[in-house]
Parts: C-alpha cells; structure tokens; sequence
C-alpha cells in the first residue's frame, strides 16, 4: 500500500475525553513570535561538576517552598470558563440550587473540565463534568432535609485557577438574591469585561455589595428594588490583563456570599495571575 492510502492511527492510550479537553503541548510555543538561543548559564566551575563528597540531602522539613514572586508571561488558552448559581427550585422540604457551567466566546475553542465540590453540610463526593466549546451545562444539588435542612456552601472549579464559591441557605432571605456573570465588550475600552446581573425576587429592596479581593482595590454597592435586577461590568482586561476576584454579599442575608474568580481569555498572550 502506497503511503496516501495508508490510514491515520491514533494511539489507543489516549482517551477520547482526553483529546477532547487536553492539548498537545505545542500551544506552549509562540510560533509567530519565537525567542531563539538559550539564556545564559553559569559556568560548571561555579556550580560544581561532580557530587564527589556531597552528602546526601536531608530533608529538614515538610512545608511546601514559598511561591515565586511576581508574573511570567502566559500563553493563551482555548477556553472561557464561566458558571453560576442559576436558580433555586424549593418545594417543601426539597431545596435545589441549579449551577451552570458555561464555556461561550470566541476564545473557547476546545472543551473544557469543570468540577463541583460540596464543602459542608452534605457529602464532600466531588461532580465533574465537561463543557464542549460553545457550549453549556447545568446540575443540581440537593440542600434540604439531609442534606443541609436549606444550608448549602459549594464549591465550582475550572481550567485556569478558575473558581466559584455559593454560601448560603434557601430558607433565610438570600434565597431572593441571585447573580449571573457574563463576559462581554466594554464600551470605554472595547475590551472584554465581566458583567455581573444581580437579581433580587424578593418584596423590599435589596443591597448588592461587590467588593475586590484582588488585582484591583475596591467595592461597589447596588441597590435593586424589589422584583428588579441590576447589571454592571468590571474591566479587568484593561485593569488587570485579564484576572479577577471578587467577592459579592447582600444587605438582607449576612450568612449569603458568592465568589467569583478566574481570568477572561481574550485569544491573545497574557501574564501569569
């Protein structure tokens, strides 16, 4: 058989799931932008060129090394991690808190893994799942009787220090607030910006406080009457090359927080967060 009409084989051990949402490591190379020849090394003499009378290490302690200080340059990535907590179903004492998982936008070319950790109240059992590009999902999670009795604080994980954090219990007045992110072109700058909805289905006004925990400084209130909803967006490609924490509470449920942290993927380079 001549070679054109050899066909492609790929090698069994890698799963199909695993080509799905894994690359093939030459995303690490700026193709377009090469950096040729090495760095400068020291020399042998200075760093020793034999272990002839070194003793062997001995360990002193178990703690983990402190990390390096300050940012690298970091590719781009074929994802855009996003998720939320969408809904609350209650009915009785059965409580479900809806989470969706998006992985929408021009960067999102490849299918990314998310997983969904319970932190309390119930089985710490993790969920996980995989988002094709361009596309959602959405579970639910049982927070009533046996499991939290209204009392929930989960977790949401993704490529790229990717994070979400729900606190909270669907029988006290958190249950009214809601808050959905999305990530979309800021006017100002023309630069992809998170947009953060707040939501409240409550009968009286509710404040919404988002506040920075890192990246940028500072907080923002809003104020959303009752049945209304409110939108505002936070430039942090143009602020902060694309990463973000932040941390929003309501005026009418102290025990109620969701966090929200991750970077924006714009389809070019950016820098380590």
């Amino acid at each position: 058989m001549d070679r054109g009409h050899r066909q492609a084989r790929q090698f069994p051990n890698i799963s199909a799931w695993r080509r799905k949402v894994c690359g093939d490591l030459t995303s690490v190379f700026d193709f377009a932008a090469p950096v040729n020849g090495l760095p400068s090394l020291p020399a042998t003499t200075t760093i020793g060129s034999r272990c002839d009378g070194v003793p062997n290490p001995v360990p002193q302690t178990n703690a983990l090394p402190a990390q390096e200080s300050g940012t690298r340059p970091a590719r781009a990535l074929p994802y855009q991690a996003n998720g939320y907590l969408d809904r609350l179903e209650i009915s009785g004492t059965t409580m479900r808190p809806w989470f969706k998982m998006v992985n929408v936008g021009t960067p999102a070319k490849q299918a990314a893994h998310f997983s969904i950790h319970p932190n309390a109240h119930r089985s710490r059992t993790p969920w996980q799942y995989t988002v094709e590009a361009g596309g959602t999902q959405e579970d639910f999670f049982n927070v009533g009787a046996g499991f939290g009795d209204g009392k929930y604080d989960i977790s949401m994980y993704g490529p790229n220090r990717f994070m979400r954090r729900f606190i909270g219990d669907a029988t006290t007045a958190g249950k009214s607030a809601f808050v959905s992110s999305r990530f979309a072109v800021e006017s100002g700058t023309g630069k992809l910006a998170i947009w953060f909805t707040m939501k409240n289905t409550s009968t009286s006004s509710v404040t919404f406080t988002v506040k920075s925990n890192a990246y940028r400084s500072g907080s923002w209130t809003y104020t959303v009457p009752a049945g209304g909803s409110t939108e505002d967006f936070f430039n942090n490609v143009a602020l902060a090359n694309g990463w973000y924490d932040y941390t929003i509470t309501v005026s009418s449920d102290t025990g109620w927080s969701q966090r929200f942290v991750g970077h924006i993927e714009t389809g070019a380079a950016s820098i380590s967060g």
